[in-house]
């Protein structure tokens, strides 16, 4: 079954992922409240940087544009994934310290933390999931520790993936750019810039 909702707006998607970060910071100091961060010339920041994406976008294709966004941040891992009959992984996928690999591995798709994303169609972040009561008897609790994912959703609602930073050791989410990760979402909703679910049998496109 397709899972459609009602697309919200940019200044709501990007209060729910602020949230969400909020959220995960706080279980990895052990319930200390967030530190406020500072915004002062983030605006500015974050105009150049999607404009870098955008060009990159056009001109050398979304896995290099996707690597711009993902050298912003310490996470190894930045991804699109999608999900096929029980199945998840990448359709696009870049891992900084070895870039010629091109494709996450295809799992069940409860094994990733992306079906929280799926399931609420909003943001989920953890710092270290390893201390996490969110991702208890998850599979990945003690492989992924560092993630942040947020919804890539058609006009409609409909869900056609998910973007998501990840790692195999603790990160801070706060460091990420989240108005950017919200601009970016939005614009590889547009038709056709998604790749679909890859086809495993065939090397993945670069």
């Amino acid at each position: 079954m397709t899972t459609m909702t009602t697309t919200r707006p940019h200044a709501q998607r990007l209060d729910e992922l602020t949230q969400e970060i909020g959220t995960a910071t706080a279980q990895a100091r052990g319930g200390a409240a967030r530190q406020p961060v500072s915004v002062v010339g983030r605006i500015d920041q974050t105009a150049v940087a999607f404009n870098i994406f955008t060009s990159l976008l056009h001109s050398d294709g979304i896995r290099a544009a996707l690597y711009a966004v993902l050298r912003q941040s310490d996470y190894r891992f930045l991804g699109i994934f999608r999900f096929k009959d029980g199945k998840a992984t990448s359709c696009v996928h870049v891992d900084r310290e070895n870039l010629a690999i091109t494709q996450a591995d295809e799992v069940p798709d409860t094994a990733t933390y992306c079906s929280f994303v799926r399931g609420s169609m909003k943001p989920f972040a953890t710092a270290d999931a390893a201390s996490d009561p969110r991702t208890l008897g998850h599979p990945a609790r003690d492989v992924v520790l560092a993630y942040c994912g947020i919804p890539i959703m058609e006009s409609d609602g409909t869900l056609i993936g998910t973007l998501c930073h990840y790692d195999v050791v603790p990160r801070d989410p706060e460091q990420l750019n989240l108005d950017l990760l919200v601009q970016v979402s939005s614009a590889l909703a547009q038709p056709g810039l998604v790749p679909p679910y890859p086809d495993l049998a065939r090397p993945p496109a670069c």
